[in-house]
């Protein structure tokens, strides 16, 4: 059962057009989350970018574990900065960089992380609104309805669309299913 309020995901559709506009894009255009990123003057680093990194925790978020984790949002002194994985192929790292943006946009308070006597770190909670939320808000910046049935028309194969956009299969997929485009053009061919 979903957990988003009546009318979020035309406000997604309608954010997702308006970030557009301010970004010179066309409604139907790939959005580059980290273009959207330098608009909304946030800052985004890979792991080897972050000033003052310790060289053991470098090499586990890059060598020895890089696929625990996408990515993170931090803010200290004014300043908001997302640390992104390098390792994960463009997709994975469009939507990871997309979910962050999307709980900034949302003005999501943050989790608080905090170490654990052994050294893990552990967030003091989990919202599930927050997260389906961001999740449906970054799909739709990626990828809006309107940009997905333009694809479609074109005859587009799904491999070519999701090159296009930057996004995962797994993503390209889902939003075929929730926006019902696939449905409309059967209707429209009658």
């Amino acid at each position: 059962m979903s957990n988003l309020r009546r009318g979020f995901k035309t406000w997604c559709e309608n954010a997702a057009a308006s970030y557009r506009r301010d970004l010179a894009l066309s409604r139907a255009s790939p959005l580059d989350p980290l273009a959207l990123a330098r608009h909304l003057r946030i800052v985004v680093w890979a792991p080897e970018e972050i000033p003052g990194i310790k060289n053991d925790v470098l090499f586990h978020l890059t060598v020895t574990d890089p696929d625990s984790w996408d990515a993170v949002t931090i803010q200290s002194n004014g300043i908001t900065a997302i640390i992104l994985n390098s390792a994960p192929d463009i997709g994975r790292r469009n939507n990871s960089l997309a979910h962050e943006l999307s709980h900034i946009i949302l003005e999501h308070e943050p989790a608080h992380i905090f170490h654990t006597p052994d050294g893990h770190l552990m967030m003091n909670e989990y919202n599930a609104v927050h997260e389906e939320e961001a999740n449906c808000l970054s799909s739709t910046l990626l990828l809006p309805r309107e940009a997905l049935l333009q694809a479609v028309r074109r005859g587009l194969s799904d491999s070519a669309m999701a090159q296009h956009f930057g996004v995962s299969p797994q993503l390209l997929k889902m939003r075929r299913n929730i926006t019902g485009v696939d449905r409309q053009m059967a209707y429209s061919r009658g």
